[in-house]
């Protein structure tokens, strides 16, 4: 019953390819969205189970695809919803589990150049690569990784991502104050980052993004600051 344009802890934003604005509105089991100027063009979503209609439970991550359709990390619900840009259900991929296909707290979602899906499946500790059938909302396992980090259930232990132009996949380790990079294989490819308020250093690295130059940005919550960061 809030208003639009009110929030209880907004945890995933992202842009779509027409300037739309969605935000998770986590702690009030929607999604919003606006123009670019702000303005609310509709909400989603009511507090429920994955078997009630419509229903998020704590949603976190959210990414927009080339396409528009717009994926939600349903994290209390351990699966990814997939929307329309107005909020009509599409699919959805994911139950709780072990397995490959299932999920211990996913987090964010991202999508890459060739539409497969990025999980951060906080709790399992690895992230799952899963990839399209040819109705384009039905997704299958290709691939996962460990993660040496994410060791944490706490609160704050919320790892995003974000993948860069040439397919690498850089996680946040909000509790390990570092920024992983991985190739699209899951090889290692860097780590940066310690506990401090140097600009070499995180007090909690959760949210991160790559600019159109390549540029990774990287909320700093626990230093209260936006940080960013050029890759060699």
């Amino acid at each position: 019953a809030a208003p639009a344009g009110t929030f209880n802890e907004p945890w995933g934003i992202a842009v779509g390819p027409d300037g739309s604005v969605y935000v998770t509105d986590t702690w009030n089991h929607r999604v919003q969205k606006f123009d670019p100027d702000g303005v609310s063009l509709g909400m989603w979503g009511v507090f429920g189970l994955a078997e009630t209609p419509g229903a998020l439970y704590g949603p976190r991550g959210i990414t927009v695809d080339s396409q528009g359709r717009v994926f939600v990390a349903d994290t209390g619900n351990k699966r990814i919803v997939i929307f329309d840009a107005n909020g009509a259900i599409l699919g959805e991929f994911g139950t709780e589990g072990f397995a490959p296909g299932q999920f211990s707290e996913p987090v964010d979602v991202k999508v890459d150049s060739e539409g497969n899906a990025y999980v951060t499946d906080t709790w399992n500790q690895r992230v799952q690569v899963l990839i399209p059938a040819e109705d384009g909302v039905t997704y299958t396992p290709l691939r996962d990784w460990p993660v040496k980090g994410w060791k944490s259930q706490s609160l704050d232990n919320k790892p995003y991502m974000a993948i860069t132009e040439a397919g690498n996949v850089l996680v946040t380790d909000p509790e390990g104050y570092r920024i992983i990079e991985y190739n699209n294989q899951g090889e290692l490819v860097r780590v940066w980052g310690n506990f401090g308020t140097d600009n070499a250093s995180f007090g909690l690295p959760t949210g991160i993004a790559i600019d159109a130059d390549g540029n990774v940005w990287v909320t700093d919550a626990g230093n209260n600051r936006i940080m960013r960061f050029t890759l060699p």
